[in-house]
């Protein structure tokens, strides 16, 4: 194991151990991260007085002394990096080269990225199929013919597992052979959507990726589903937001779209312009563009192929470091 290696293994088992202290949460841990100072050099060399004022906790058992806790939560932190290994769950630092360029570039990207399955589809062209959890026929409709669209391109598809139009979009991708990144708004180890593990399963076996910022065995909450979609945005070359409300979590993911200068792209069937006010909204206020299906397939097809030949210098993908834990 070089010296690289081996510095990363000892950060990700810092984190963890950090992790395992009870009334320590990500943003505690999201306020720690620092390029000037490592987690293992916070956590070994901090006097438990520090470490008491800075994680605001008590640290100690009755009767322990501070070498003992030391090993005590080191330990913790190396079960839980073999539990995630068990489950081939990876977590990578902004500053590792497997950590997506696109999410260093945004200033309110994550710290830090737990990712299952293939990491170099983080690195690819891709594009962000969205929409409401409650979808109506035509939405169904439409997201179906956006990916068979993407056929044969090998784009990369994003969405964040939610039932509704993200799931749609996760099926049709396996359908059409695309690989696809489902990016979750709750910890990796958590079946959320419930039922959803059987969809995560055949993403991963099909050369997909499962990812999250969120701690192991952290819950969904409505924040975490709105800093999640900043993350869908920012891989993502297009955003396709198929079917939503203009207060919605999908007008999230629209809003730091347009934040981040991506293309946002509308869809919408012959007749039903006038009745979706989100077109309006987004064009007038968000720079979409919006199109007719099927006639205007052409005009869509073409914005994508351009989307995806303008160079982006992130289509290296990196080599995928490994370590023992």
């Amino acid at each position: 194991m070089n010296h690289e290696t081996e510095y990363w293994r000892n950060e990700v088992v810092a984190f963890l151990a950090l992790s395992a202290i009870k009334g320590v949460g990500y943003w505690t841990l999201y306020r720690l991260a620092s390029p000037e100072q490592g987690f293992k050099e916070f956590l070994k060399n901090s006097p438990i007085s520090v470490l008491e004022k800075e994680l605001k906790v008590t640290l100690l058992l009755d009767g322990e002394t501070a070498e003992d806790w030391q090993n005590r939560i080191w330990e913790a932190g190396l079960n839980l990096a073999r539990n995630l290994s068990q489950k081939s769950v990876r977590l990578y630092f902004r500053a590792q080269p497997e950590f997506p360029v696109k999410l260093k570039e945004i200033e309110d990207g994550p710290r830090w990225l737990f990712v299952q399955g293939r990491v170099g589809n983080l690195h690819n062209r891709s594009i962000a199929v969205v929409g409401t959890r409650k979808p109506s026929q035509d939405g169904e409709f439409l997201t179906r013919y956006v990916l068979a669209l993407l056929a044969g391109s090998k784009r990369t598809v994003v969405s964040g597992l939610a039932f509704g139009i993200d799931q749609v979009a996760h099926e049709q991708s396996l359908r059409f052979g695309l690989p696809t990144v489902a990016v979750l708004g709750n910890g990796i180890f958590l079946d959320y959507p419930r039922g959803s593990q059987e969809i995560r399963a055949r993403i991963l076996e099909n050369g997909g990726t499962v990812i999250t910022e969120y701690l192991p065995n952290q819950t969904y909450s409505g924040e975490n589903f709105v800093r999640r979609n900043r993350i869908q945005a920012a891989l993502s070359e297009v955003v396709v937001p198929v079917e939503w409300k203009i207060k919605s979590g999908t007008a999230h993911t629209v809003e730091y779209a347009y934040k981040y200068r991506k293309k946002i792209v509308n869809v919408f069937l012959p007749g039903t312009q006038h009745a979706r006010a989100e077109l309006q909204f987004s064009e007038r206020l968000r720079g979409a563009k919006s199109f007719e299906l099927p006639r205007q397939t052409p005009e869509l097809a073409a914005l994508f192929e351009l989307s995806f030949s303008e160079p982006t210098g992130n289509d290296d993908e990196p080599e995928q470091q490994s370590f023992d834990i």
